[in-house]
């Protein structure tokens, strides 16, 4: 039924309508003086009718009179039905918009260009969304993974102001720990690029210190016994690191600390009985016993102070010596395998204060290499409080530049960590042999003390 055709029996109503025949009303009266050109039943599938605010209407041929029910209805009743059944028809093909304030768009062909050849249309500007916590966590993990491994790379080439990266270089083996949580942080997350970056920082670390959790040492039959400790002035430390030395079975003992009045007590008195009387000496703050005969002992001055070591610090004071003070002791051995220069050594300990970290240790580990450079013995050990870790760049100036091996790194299993006692997290104590001795065991032995003691080491020596 057409448009024309329903105005013409507006008067005369027609019969009624089936259901499905009014699924689309949109009868216009002749009182709406509205004129619309509607498309036919074939364009309804081609007109573009895409775009806010555009319209569409029924065909005329598929609307049907209204029910009985609407005879008599006012203008203004049936416009309102229309503009409603216009809104569900172009709802029913997919248009939003306001049909009374509808606004022109320009429409956008699936080749992204405009109408009218004025080129491809531009993206609407959108404001990117913020990271997801995962993702924030996971950019989190991969910069910190990052430069965790940069700094086991590169640390060595960095300016050591003040000695504050020196300090840093001492604690990174205990990066491990760090690097195990981000791994551990970016198994949680799953994302590729945490899991990438934390992998490499592993393999950074496995590869630096790796090889030291490792077991070492040759099949070289050991004929020295050095057993060094670190007493603190204390005659309970003295006492008690003399008869673990004497347990072990030590042919030489090395021990710091042992100032004057030590040298005298009751625990020096001990070990001095274990050995013959021409096989051992306390000068100045170290003791020194052994089972072969002693040739010759010489302090060695390393430029510390009464002053300073009297300020409670870092100086080696000997007592009774008020104007110089001696941070090494040189000892000759007259063993069976021929002479064995010892040096008794202890290094100011390190500290971070107004100059930086570890100034007079520095200063102290020069004048020891200057020492050590000039002495051509063929078998040279250096053993004590060294007060360096072999991770800090200061270690390398005993090893590298003297030729020094460090019995931990050669014989040793694991980081062999001495300080303090009742935490072990650095190495402050070594011993350093020269081509000519071969460490074949090195371990850490149990503490003498408490608080921030050193705690006793033990190295079997290949001559």
């Amino acid at each position: 039924m057409t448009a024309g055709r329903y105005r013409d029996e507006s008067i005369n109503p027609p019969f009624h309508a089936e259901p499905e025949e009014l699924a689309v009303v949109a009868p216009l009266l002749p009182q709406q003086q509205r004129r619309i050109d509607l498309p036919q039943p074939t364009e309804l599938g081609s007109v573009g009718l895409t775009g806010r605010g555009a319209r569409t209407y029924p065909d005329a041929a598929s609307t049907s009179a209204p029910e009985p029910a609407e005879w008599g209805r006012s203008s203004e009743d049936v416009a309102e039905d229309i503009d409603q059944n216009t809104l569900g028809a172009t709802a029913a093909l997919g248009i939003t918009g306001s049909l009374d304030s509808a606004e022109p768009t320009d429409e956008i062909d699936p080749s992204g260009s405009r109408p009218g050849g004025r080129g491809p249309a531009a993206a609407s500007p959108r404001h990117k969304p913020w990271p997801s916590p995962r993702q924030q966590i996971a950019t989190g993990i991969m910069v910190l993974c990052t430069l965790v491994a940069l700094f086991l790379l590169g640390h060595r080439f960095l300016p050591n102001s003040m000695g504050l990266v020196s300090l840093l270089e001492s604690w990174l083996p205990w990066l491990a720990i760090p690097i195990a949580l981000l791994l551990l942080g970016a198994l949680a997350v799953r994302t590729p690029r945490a899991l990438v970056a934390a992998v490499i920082a592993c393999a950074v670390w496995l590869a630096g210190y790796g090889p030291a959790l490792l077991p070492r040492g040759g099949g070289l039959p050991a004929q020295l016994r050095v057993f060094s400790a670190d007493v603190n002035g204390l005659s309970g430390e003295l006492s008690r690191a003399g008869a673990l030395a004497l347990a072990q079975h030590a042919d030489v003992i090395a021990l710091q600390d042992v100032y004057g009045d030590l040298g005298d007590s009751p625990a020096a008195a001990k070990l001095n009985a274990a050995f013959p009387a021409n096989n051992h000496v306390t000068q100045y703050e170290f003791g020194v016993w052994s089972r072969y005969p002693i040739v010759n002992s010489t302090p060695i001055d390393l430029g510390t102070t009464t002053a300073v070591a009297a300020t409670g610090g870092q100086g080696l004071v000997a007592d009774g010596v008020p104007q110089q003070d001696f941070g090494a002791l040189r000892v000759t051995i007259d063993t069976p395998e021929g002479d064995l220069v010892v040096y008794a050594v202890h290094i100011p300990q390190p500290v971070l204060n107004d100059n930086g970290f570890a100034q007079a240790r520095d200063t102290a580990i020069t004048r020891l290499a200057a020492v050590i450079s000039a002495d051509h013995s063929s078998k040279l050990i250096v053993v004590g409080a060294v007060n360096v870790a072999a991770t800090d760049r200061e270690f390398s100036v005993l090893q590298q530049d003297l030729g020094l091996t460090s019995a931990q790194s050669a014989a040793g299993q694991g980081f062999g960590f001495t300080w303090p006692a009742e935490f072990p997290a650095v190495r402050l104590d070594d011993l350093l042999t020269r081509s000519g001795v071969t460490a074949v065991r090195s371990v850490v032995l149990p503490a003498i003390g408490t608080g921030k003691t050193h705690l006793p080491i033990e190295v079997d020596l290949h001559l």
